[in-house]
């Protein structure tokens, strides 16, 4: 039998005991039967014999948190206020209910009432917006419609060529001295098309994206690539809405989706995007 410490064997078991005593069974031999040691059989019985008592005592270990009473309220004002330190939930303690409790107490309540702190996984808060979530429920019903062969998801990230790795290895006692881009300092824009079977229409632009770029982009670089029947799918950037993006993709037989109601949300894209940012910060790169 799987025994932890502090929870008493099931009363099924002591009653089985029990009954192969009365029949007349060796203690070694029920010990064996219901996989317990000889020492549980023989405290059971001697326990019963001597008190009449069949039930487990109290165990010596399990001890009563002193705020249990309040588990469900402290539960509750956590849901309320998820962000809420260990002080301030003291001081709501000692101002609700006065009730002083120490910070190791307090942890060791969060504790018990698997309350664990985790980073949040932050989304925005205009998805409560009616017509927001009008939108994400109107994307949520076409999903299913979707062929993920004709999806392609649009986004693009930036690096700067002082975006070098600040630490490295080096024989100890030497300083460790590398060559960086200084002074001129550039930003370089990386734009890429994810589909389900790679990434494809990558294009890197010298400054920041804009409008003007992002138009190029797309009529460049995107709409050779695309099939009829494609989904293009971007997020909520103003100058991906600009003037002559839509009609591109459109006249190349595919459409474009702008999904504001999802942002910010799951992006399968950014494993590309987050790799190339690796990359360029990689020492030893030329295009630093």
């Amino acid at each position: 039998m799987l025994w932890r410490r502090g929870k008493a064997y099931a009363q099924d078991l002591r009653e089985r005991v029990f009954a192969s005593a009365d029949e007349g069974m060796p203690v070694g031999q029920i010990a064996v039967q219901l996989r317990v040691s000889i020492s549980y059989v023989s405290k059971v019985l001697s326990r019963r014999r001597k008190t009449g008592q069949t039930t487990a005592l109290p165990q010596r270990c399990h001890v009563a948190l002193k705020l249990a009473d309040l588990h469900g309220k402290i539960e509750a004002q956590v849901a309320v206020r998820t962000d809420a330190t260990i002080a301030e939930l003291r001081a709501w303690l000692s101002q609700t209910h006065a009730v002083s409790a120490s910070t190791g107490l307090m942890f060791k309540t969060l504790a018990a009432l698997k309350l664990t702190f985790k980073k949040k996984s932050r989304r925005a808060a205009e998805q409560d917006r009616p017509d927001v979530a009008k939108a994400r429920a109107e994307w949520r019903a076409r999903q299913p419609d979707l062929r993920p062969g004709r999806l392609v998801f649009i986004d693009e990230t930036w690096t700067k060529t002082n975006m070098t790795r600040l630490y490295g290895r080096a024989p100890r006692g030497k300083r460790l001295v590398e060559a960086v881009p200084h002074g001129h300092w550039k930003t370089s824009t990386f734009v890429g098309a994810l589909r389900c079977d790679g990434l494809s229409a990558t294009g890197v632009f010298n400054g920041p994206i804009n409008a003007e770029m992002f138009l190029a982009y797309v009529e460049q670089v995107l709409v050779p690539t695309l099939r009829p029947g494609d989904v293009v799918i971007m997020d909520n950037l103003r100058c991906h809405k600009v003037a002559g993006v839509r009609e591109a993709i459109e006249a190349a037989g595919g459409e474009r989706v702008v999904h504001s109601a999802l942002q910010p949300g799951p992006e399968p894209n950014r494993v590309g995007v987050l790799h190339a940012e690796s990359l360029a910060a990689r020492p030893g790169n030329p295009n630093r």
